[in-house]
């Protein structure tokens, strides 16, 4: 069903790049929509604590976003839980295309966030939720007083390491050089509990099977150096190596780069008039949650300046 009203702006996913931008959008007096698949909030609902957005020495990922949720909501931003499939960004007026409905735009935000990025082993899908999980936040209670280990050596990693050192038996750490891509403080305070024999850390290793039948019972893991192999028995393991930006459906429809991210101008706007991108799924240098909100005010400020040039006003 196509709904008859045009918005100034639809902005499609409600992590912090698409909260951020209702937030500004609302203060611009946008009719806006904001479509979101789940719940608002995108990964920070994953997160235990943020301990590194500016106004705040700590605050846990749910209440950041439900604040942030409620300041759009008091603008009056409308907001719907509908699963985008598809766009039409050939004409002036854009679609957007759900699972339930097609809705109207003159100007659009895109902030499809990204995916979790897998092992690509064996047997990694047919554990997952068995086992297997990318989400320590969401998952790590299953786990009380049991084995687990962590893959990666980003910042996640290092953010998930301490929390579920406080809930399991024993906790291992994978990563697969002695090279780490996490901040400082979360690498020192992940080296501290080693320090403590609260969590070993296995350093030039990479998992390179599965272990269980009907669920996870253990991993084999090699060094790298050796091609030496050994088991370790756990039963959950949290893959955190980084994440894969949701662009699928808009390939053919605007420019992305090789690994799917999508190319935009300075003022986010993409290689499609009217359409604007931000958040993880932009090519980018540094992806938090300060820098998301960011592109969220830039890419809602770029949308008032475009449908003001764009449009007659008695059409705004």
């Amino acid at each position: 069903m196509k709904e008859n009203k045009v918005y100034d702006l639809i902005i499609v996913g409600g992590g912090p790049c698409g909260l951020s931008a209702s937030v500004y959008a609302g203060r611009s007096g946008m009719k806006t929509l904001l479509l979101e698949e789940y719940y608002c909030g995108g990964q920070i609902l994953n997160t235990y604590e943020v301990k590194n957005y500016p106004g705040f020495e700590s605050i846990s990922g749910p209440e950041l976003a439900d604040r942030i949720q409620n300041q759009a909501k008091n603008l009056g931003i409308e907001i719907k839980y509908e699963k985008v499939i598809d766009f039409d960004l050939t004409q002036k007026i854009k679609l957007v295309k759900t699972q339930k409905n097609e809705y109207l735009a003159k100007t659009i935000i895109l902030s499809l966030g990204a995916s979790p990025r897998k092992l690509g082993i064996d047997r990694e899908q047919e554990l997952t939720g068995k086992g297997i999980s990318y989400c320590a936040i969401c998952d790590g209670g299953f786990f009380k007083g049991k084995n687990v280990a962590i893959v990666g050596g980003g910042n996640s990693a290092m953010e998930d390491a301490p929390y579920l050192t406080n809930l399991a038996q024993k906790t291992y750490l994978i990563n697969r050089s002695q090279r780490y891509r996490a901040q400082a403080t979360l690498l020192n305070h992940v080296k501290a509990l080693q320090s403590q024999n609260k969590i070993t850390v296995l350093e030039n290793f990479v998992v390179t099977k599965l272990l269980g039948d009907n669920k996870l019972e253990g991993i084999i893991v090699k060094n790298v150096i050796t091609d030496i192999e050994s088991k370790i028995d756990i039963d959950g393991l949290f893959i955190e190596i980084g994440r894969v930006p949701n662009t699928d459906m808009l390939k053919g429809k605007i420019d992305l780069d090789d690994y799917g991210y999508i190319k935009t101008n300075g003022n986010l706007m993409t290689t499609c008039d009217g359409v604007f991108a931000g958040g993880d799924v932009i090519q980018k240098t540094l992806r938090q949650i300060v820098t998301a909100g960011s592109d969220g005010a830039i890419c809602a400020t770029s949308a008032f300046e475009y449908l003001h040039q764009n449009f007659d006003e008695k059409d705004i």
